[in-house]
Parts: structure tokens; sequence; C-alpha cells
């Protein structure tokens, strides 16, 4: 990527700017740059990390997705940042609850044992999300599936519900977790298949098709190819 760390000051200081799409954008533009480069997410991180508590739901839902693009690459520097954002899924609104779990998310695929703990709250979560907020939870649920696949193969029946739904948002994470939950046992999530490879077929989303290839190539399907 274009190193555009010596921005990274200007950035860091736009955090705290009074106007809040402002310090939206800047948030966004750091999770960004901390992923790419860990000195910049050494930097930025502890700042994203007090906006976890600001008085606005919006500014707190774009710290949490900037904090799991750092914590994806960098999870070191987002571990303790964990119980917050699940404070944020047990009692935000829809949207803090779909930015917190998709920063769980991000920070379980490479650092599972972070919310392993957390797959009841992310099921309860799932009760009674909306169907265009759900993605979040489904990508977390993905994420525990990559790595203990029998503890969530019980919502196998439930994901493939997702995979009829209308809105791109739970239909690509829907995918890309069954694809998780099946890639080192595809037995589990066998009967999604059909459904998986008819969704690559027919789907003019570029995102979810490019999930739906994946899945497909995870659970040894040979139309992936």
């Amino acid at each position: 990527p274009n190193d555009t760390r010596p921005h990274l000051p200007t950035l860091i200081a736009l955090l705290d700017d009074p106007d809040m799409f402002i310090k939206v954008d800047a948030a966004n533009a750091v999770g960004n740059l901390g992923f790419s480069f860990k000195d910049s997410a050494t930097q930025a991180a502890p700042r994203l990390k007090t906006l976890l508590n600001h008085e606005q739901s919006l500014v707190r839902q774009e710290a949490a997705y900037a904090l799991g693009n750092i914590g994806f690459a960098h999870t070191d520097l987002v571990r303790d940042a964990v119980p917050r954002l699940v404070q944020m899924l047990e009692r935000g609104d829809d949207d803090e609850r779909e930015a917190a779990a998709h920063a769980l998310g991000k920070v379980g695929i490479n650092a599972p044992e972070l919310i392993r703990g957390i797959l009841p709250k992310l099921v309860d979560v799932l009760e009674f999300s909306k169907e265009a907020t759900c993605g979040g939870v489904l990508f977390a649920l993905g994420a525990i599936g990559l790595h203990y696949p029998e503890e969530v193969a019980s919502l196998v029946p439930k994901l493939m519900q997702y995979l009829d739904s209308g809105h791109t948002n739970a239909v690509k994470n829907a995918v890309a977790a069954l694809g998780n939950i099946g890639s080192s046992n595809p037995e589990l999530v066998k009967d999604s298949v059909p459904k998986i490879r008819r969704i690559m077929e027919t789907t003019t989303d570029i995102d979810i098709k490019m999930n739906a290839k994946v899945a497909l190539g995870r659970l040894g399907d040979p139309s992936a190819m």
C-alpha cells in the first residue's frame, strides 16, 4: 500500500475534532492505516479505544470498526479493548452491535481464544438482530467456527436461513461463516452447498460472489474452480 504514515499525526488530531463527521472519517482512515502499518496502529489504538466511550453512537461505531481493522493485523494492540466491545455487543443499539460484533470477529480470526467465550452472547444477539444489521454477528460466528467448528455446528440451520435473506450484508457473511465452519469438516455444512453454489452462479453482487467462491473452495466443491 501507499505509505501515508506521514499524515498520521494529523489524522489522530482529527479524532478530537468537534465535528462528528470529521471525527468519524478520521477514525476510518486511522483504522485502515493501522491495519497496514503496526507503528501507526500503536500510535492510534489508544485514542480509538477512548472513542469507544464517546457520547455519539456513530463515533463509537467507527472506533469499533477501526479497532477491528487494527486487531485483525495486530491483535496484541486491541486485546484490552475486547471487554468494551463485548459491552457494546450486549448493550448497544443495532448499529453499535453490528460494529462491535464485526470488530470482535476480526480480532477472533487470528486470536479465537479472545472471543470463544462470547459465543452464547452472539447467539442471543442474533436472535433479536434485524437482517440488515446482523452481518457482524454472522462474521463473528464464522470466526469462531473457523477454529472451533463443532461448537457452532448446531447453528448451521440458522445460518442457512440467512442465505435467502434479501440483505447483502447478511448473505455475504452467512456464506463466509458456513465456509469457515466447514473448512475442516465439510460434512457439518453439506446441506448448504447447493444453496451457496446457486448464490455464486446467480448473484450480481461482487462481494457475495467472491465469498461464495471462497466458501465453496474451502468446502472442496469443484464449482469453485
